[in-house]
């Protein structure tokens, strides 16, 4: 009986660190995102705006656009390193230092353009989104230059993007 009683302690001993070794990972992998849509933000990705990024103490990982990006490391409170950009009239990848960015055009891949609708019809503003200001690379300043006169925007370097969006882009309290 002593024995049985051993052995019942050991096997829920082995059930219960099996549980607290593949919990977790089975967790994470049943609510991970479908490839092509960002870890981040869980939406589609596009192929003219994609980022490679690395946080402080994590991995390489894909996400929709710079502004996610940046948001992520400010609500993390981790060191985000951009690996690469993608040119937005290519979709070739982009050395973040060389390429030029196009913010707050209208252009927007991430986001609808057209205000979403309470069920009274009214339209509601969006007061923050995570994917916003758009921040769009280029590969060069005159096709920057070109994209800006069609969309509008602001021309920024990598540096100029980094220090706006260190300051300005908090949700609402």
């Amino acid at each position: 009986m002593k024995n049985r009683g051993i052995r019942l302690i050991g096997v829920l001993l082995v059930l219960g660190i099996t549980a607290s070794v593949a919990g977790p990972r089975l967790w994470y992998w049943w609510t991970a995102p479908q490839a092509g849509y960002c870890p981040i933000c869980r939406r589609h990705e596009h192929r003219d705006s994609l980022v490679k990024l690395q946080a402080e103490g994590e991995g390489v990982i894909e996400t929709c656009c710079l502004s996610c990006a940046f948001s992520y490391g400010r609500q993390t409170s981790k060191a985000v390193t951009i690996v690469s950009v993608t040119d937005h009239e290519t979709g070739k990848p982009l050395d973040p230092e060389k390429a030029t960015f196009v913010v707050g055009s209208d252009v927007s891949p991430c986001t609808h353009a057209t205000e979403p609708l309470r069920t009274e019809q009214a339209a509601v503003p969006v007061l923050w989104d995570r994917c916003l200001p758009s921040i769009l690379a280029l590969a060069s300043r005159e096709s920057a230059e070109a994209f800006q006169a069609q969309h509008g925007g602001r021309l920024r370097s990598l540096q100029e993007v980094r220090a706006d969006t260190a300051t300005s882009r908090a949700p609402p309290d």
